[in-house]
């Protein structure tokens, strides 16, 4: 998605490359346009078949989400076969690691569309970083990798959850919990989750909406037996509600409704009910249309107005100014909202910042300033801006080797790390100095490592993609990408491992008693890194090379942390628990040293859910794997067949040191 305006000296050209996207051989074109289906296109709002045409019923996304009904149940199948053709088990990539087959972010005129994703754009194959998983074929997309955590979750681990209980006629919050109990878990929200919006509910006398979705959420903090019994209840209610939030959006469209939807984009209902096809992408976007419909977006620029006429000593009303304010806050927090939750899951948000938040949340050389909304304010500012870079560099692409072409391709990765430097130097002492919210600092600094270490995954993804499309056989392919001569592909992946542990570190100096409150989608963070440290460690040590470092203990410490600060089985950190855990039982299962000093290890890994009884193939063996610590760091070669550079000690001495870190 393109920002409106650069992020401090961040040149447009670091988003030019993603307007021409890469050339690669022709799949078969669509001979007849599907539109958006006939609720998408009411509420104009994306429309996407996620789940391919070969489903038994075809609906899109949204409608099965909201478990309404589709048009696209009642259109011949053909249409959508026609339209979507499968693609052939050799075709080549036919995007540039997105999802979906759009090119160029969406914006909402772009949003009645429908759209189908190209999941096997790179099939797991033996060579990728996450091989030591041995995934059936195409079952993941790492070129959106945190999507791929939260899929990964569900193959490996399953689910046991029961379907909801029926809806019952008229039932409400009041009917489910006394007015105490209502009282006390928005209490528990307000102290618990509040602050990770960084603003202030806007509420009306009577929010009932608003205080429905601080239950639910707050609700996972009640003991088992109460919480079995009313959250179940209080799920099936809230969706109900929601459902007719966004399918009566113009009759909805209230600022409670938006804060509402927020609220439920970051945390899932923690009841052991199954939350089947449940997306928070499609409730952040449906706020997001009721923002701009109620025209939200334009808030920024009213509040700057208001103050630069007070300044002037022109009469302003303070109510005036005071609700522009609020309202600007709102809009900068749904914003930050959307790409957090779009971030590495291969999707573009919908909504737009524009410069004049910058104005707006100014920075001073005093931060973060002496009371809670100052740092509300600054945290509401840094977010918005470590997206902003991160998006502007998911949007370059390497297209072509000329120096030309190498140059501002690697220019643009510069100017990105560049620029998300100057905002880690502001973020890093933050918990230190900061008079109220340190933990909520500390997690903000969590984000920019993840969001960092995505954009260098990013970086090599782009040339692997490259050479991957122009079928290049070169062995040493990726000496070609050499800009000023650097070895870049292997500075940006030694870069990656530190960058991924420190994600890992961040978590474990945090506050245990609050991490169980992080937005569910962050734990995917933290399964991210541990998952690509994990990978990293099968590779490097498959080849026969020691990788000095604390990664085992690194990761027990984090599992162990995990399981502190989860509420429940069901919950976002139990999760994120059991698949690093799974991890690290194939590290010591199947990692055998026979003698001390010897370099000889056992087979690689197999599935955590599918222990193989016998022998391996031949893409199993230790070159292929070196294969995949070469293609983690952006070099792509399925044929890589070089005994004379694997056995080059120096080279993976090299790429295994730390003192480079």
């Amino acid at each position: 998605m393109k920002r409106t305006h650069d992020t401090n000296g961040m040149e447009s050209s670091m988003a030019g490359p993603s307007a021409s996207p890469i050339k690669t051989t022709k799949l078969p074109r669509k001979t007849k346009s599907i539109q958006a289906c006939n609720s998408c296109r009411k509420h104009k709002t994306r429309c996407e078949i996620l789940d391919g045409v070969e489903q038994p019923l075809i609906r899109c996304h949204r409608c099965k989400v909201l478990g309404v009904d589709c048009s696209y149940q009642t259109m011949e199948r053909t249409l959508f076969e026609t339209a979507f053709p499968p693609k052939p088990e050799n075709a080549p990539a036919a995007t540039c690691g997105s999802r979906s087959d759009i090119t160029t972010p969406p914006t909402i005129s772009h949003a009645s569309h429908a759209s189908i994703p190209h999941n096997d754009i790179f099939p797991n194959l033996p060579h990728q970083i996450w091989s030591f998983l041995r995934l059936p074929r195409g079952t993941l997309d790492w070129t959106a990798p945190l999507e791929a955590i939260q899929q990964l979750m569900k193959h490996v681990l399953g689910t046991h959850d029961r379907p909801p209980p029926p809806p019952i006629p008229n039932d409400s919050l009041e009917a489910i919990l006394s007015p105490d109990q209502i009282d006390h878990l928005i209490a528990i929200f307000e102290h618990n989750y509040l602050p990770w919006l960084n603003f202030n509910l806007i509420r009306d006398r009577v929010s009932p909406f608003l205080d429905l979705a601080c239950c639910v959420v707050a609700s996972r903090h009640l003991g088992d037996g109460t919480r079995s019994a009313v959250a179940p209840r209080l799920q099936v209610l809230v969706t109900n509600c929601v459902a007719k939030m966004i399918l009566q959006s113009r009759k909805s469209e209230t600022l409670e409704s938006i804060q509402c939807l927020l609220i439920l984009s970051l945390w899932v209902p923690v009841c052991g009910v199954d939350e089947g096809s449940r997306d928070g992408r499609v409730l952040i976007a449906s706020a997001v249309t009721m923002a701009l419909n109620m025209r939200l977006n334009e808030a920024c620029e009213l509040a700057l107005a208001l103050r630069e006429s007070e300044a002037r000593g022109d009469e302003a009303s303070n109510q005036d100014l005071s609700s522009a304010t609020d309202r600007a806050r709102l809009w900068v927090a749904l914003t930050n909202v959307e790409s957090l939750l779009c971030t590495g899951s291969g999707r573009h948000p919908l909504s737009k910042r524009t410069g004049a938040y910058l104005k707006m949340i100014a920075l001073s050389p005093d931060l973060p300033g002496s009371n809670l909304v100052a740092g509300q304010d600054l945290r509401l500012r840094l977010l918005a801006e470590i997206f902003d870079i991160t998006e502007a560099g998911i949007a370059i692409r390497l297209r072509s080797l000329s120096d030309t072409d190498v140059e501002r391709w690697h220019g643009g990765f510069m100017r990105v790390l560049g620029s998300m430097d100057r905002v880690a130097r502001i973020i890093t002492p933050l918990p230190m100095v900061a008079e109220f919210d340190g933990f909520y600092f500390k997690t903000l600094h969590l984000i920019e490592r993840t969001c960092r270490s995505l954009i260098l995954y990013h970086a090599c993804l782009t040339a692997r993609q490259h050479f991957a499309n122009s079928g290049n056989d070169n062995p040493y392919w990726f000496k070609q990408v050499r800009p000023r001569g650097l070895d870049v592909l292997l500075l940006w992946g030694k870069e990656s491992v530190a960058v991924a542990e420190s994600v890992l570190i961040t978590f474990l100096e945090a506050d245990v008693r609050l991490l169980g409150t992080m937005p569910d989608y962050m734990f995917n963070m933290i399964a991210f890194a541990s998952s690509f440290v994990t990978g990293v460690r099968f590779l490097v040590v498959q080849v026969g090379v020691d990788f000095p470092g604390s990664i085992e203990r690194l990761l027990e410490r984090t599992i162990s942390k995990l399981n502190q600060c989860s509420l429940s089985s069901d919950s976002a950190a139990a999760k994120s628990s059991a698949l690093i855990t799974a991890m690290l039982k194939l590290w010591v299962d199947r990692m055998h040293i026979p003698e001390e000093g010897s370099r000889e290890v056992s087979p690689p890994p197999y599935s955590p859910y599918e222990r193989r009884s016998s022998g391996h193939s031949e893409q199993e063996t230790p070159r292929a794997m070196a294969n995949g610590f070469f293609q983690s760091l952006g070099c792509h070669n399925p044929e890589w067949s070089n005994p004379g550079l694997l056995r080059d000690t120096t080279f993976w001495n090299n790429v295994s040191s730390t003192h480079d870190y």
